[in-house]
């Protein structure tokens, strides 16, 4: 009999760039739980896999060339160099596949192995975000707004049109951090009958509390007000590549002397220090020259979130942390930002209900009133926390999503 084991599916590149990070509540409770668990390299096994990198800007990965950012001790490398070498893997294996594959067209080849294999699969989704907002394309670069909607808009919806045909296969669940995405489905009634007719992409959605609430319940971090916590913008970040090429250096320096200007004065005004974080799949030397004065970290935004009389962002879903915290937000627009930058860093402040100032044109703030507001505002983050975060105040999401595993696969 074949031994079953849990396999994460995805490239090494989410890896490199913090993936085990940035779900590591879950990723630690998937560890303790388990004792041996695969994480496969899809890189090879899409459709053109030279190509692919190409478009995704990803290098060439294997076991040993990139750093293993809180990867699990009893988590495997696998990098298959073809479909006959996963083929081959899985001869004497029984694998229950965790998918952190995209829905594009050069991943439609690793889902049609995933049904001729007949992988059992589940995706974790609990980070308590809204999802994936709606995309602004520039007219100076056809080609990339091309590839974006083919590669992404396109096949996202044929992957889901296929699993309806038995030609890739469903999740059999789906663990979610999104009330009102389910909420939304119900209201409609194409969705609602697709949905309780299994034609949506999974199976079975599971709404579990967000991994910020299971770091909020634990609390294992020590709570103060001592800094004001900048959550930085990467300007030429991979998706925003994609979508606009490289945005002009210029523009980013200009960006970058109205964003320090602006943390100087609230520095000076609430006689706070300030610090700057960046998402795990930033490079800190990317950021650090732009701020003479602030010390950039990569790896602490919670921790020091929880020490935060401020947070201060763009658009970052680390604002979480400091919903659940009932910490000061203030939200940060730049002239010197893209279109859909602006776009997505409006996203936020309007769905809680946060303030959000133009780094030059709101530099004259009143500090009394700026205060006043934000204090005020913190009233609209229960809203947030009950349609995203907290669905059983006692219970962690990631035990929910282990004890359902084990239920579900491996009895």
């Amino acid at each position: 009999m074949k031994k079953k084991y849990i396999a994460i599916i995805c490239s090494f590149y989410s890896i490199d760039k913090g993936y085990f990070y940035i779900l590591r509540s879950t990723i630690k409770k998937i560890s303790e739980s388990f004792d041996k668990v695969y994480v496969i390299n899809c890189q090879n096994l899409r459709f053109f896999p030279s190509f692919a990198k190409k478009v995704y800007m990803e290098k060439d990965y294997n076991e040993t060339n990139f750093e293993k950012v809180f990867m699990p001790k009893n988590f495997v490398l696998f990098n298959p160099k073809n479909s006959k070498d996963f083929s081959d893997f899985l001869k004497d294996k029984e694998v229950i596949v965790m998918n952190h594959i995209n829905k594009h067209f050069f991943d439609l080849k690793v889902q049609f192995l995933i049904k001729k294999h007949k992988l059992k699969q589940f995706q974790i989704s609990n980070l308590g975000v809204e999802g994936a907002a709606p995309e602004i394309t520039s007219k100076n670069h056809f080609f990339k707004s091309f590839i974006y909607f083919f590669n992404q808009q396109l096949f996202n919806k044929l992957t889901v049109l296929l699993s309806n045909f038995g030609i890739v296969a469903k999740l059999d669940i789906r663990f979610f951090s999104n009330l009102t995405h389910l909420e939304n489905i119900k209201k409609n009634k194409l969705k609602n009958f697709l949905h309780k007719k299994k034609f949506l992409w999974a199976n079975e959605i599971k709404l579990v509390n967000s991994m910020a609430y299971d770091i909020f319940l634990e609390n294992e971090l020590h709570i103060s007000e001592d800094y004001i916590v900048h959550l930085d913008a990467g300007l030429n970040n991979r998706h925003e590549v994609a979508l606009r090429g490289e945005w002009p250096k210029e523009k980013i320096e200009q960006h970058y002397y109205h964003l320090e200007k602006f943390l100087k004065k609230l520095s000076k005004d609430f006689n706070k220090k300030v610090i700057v974080t960046i998402h795990p799949g930033y490079n800190i030397e990317d950021h650090q020259p732009y701020f003479k004065d602030f010390k950039v970290y990569k790896y602490r935004t919670t921790e020091f979130i929880f020490k935060s009389f401020m947070v201060t962002a763009f658009d970052s879903s680390a604002v979480t942390d400091a919903i659940l915290l009932k910490k000061k937000l203030l939200g940060l627009d730049s002239d010197f930002m893209s279109k859909n930058e602006r776009y997505h860093t409006s996203i936020y402040p309007k769905r809680v209900g946060y303030l959000l100032y133009n780094t030059r044109s709101d530099y004259d703030y009143n500090k009394d009133v700026l205060l006043r507001k934000m204090d005020k505002n913190i009233l609209n983050y229960k809203k947030f926390v009950s349609k995203y975060h907290c669905f059983n105040p006692l219970k962690s999401g990631s035990q929910d999503i282990v004890d359902t595993i084990k239920e579900k696969f491996f009895k």
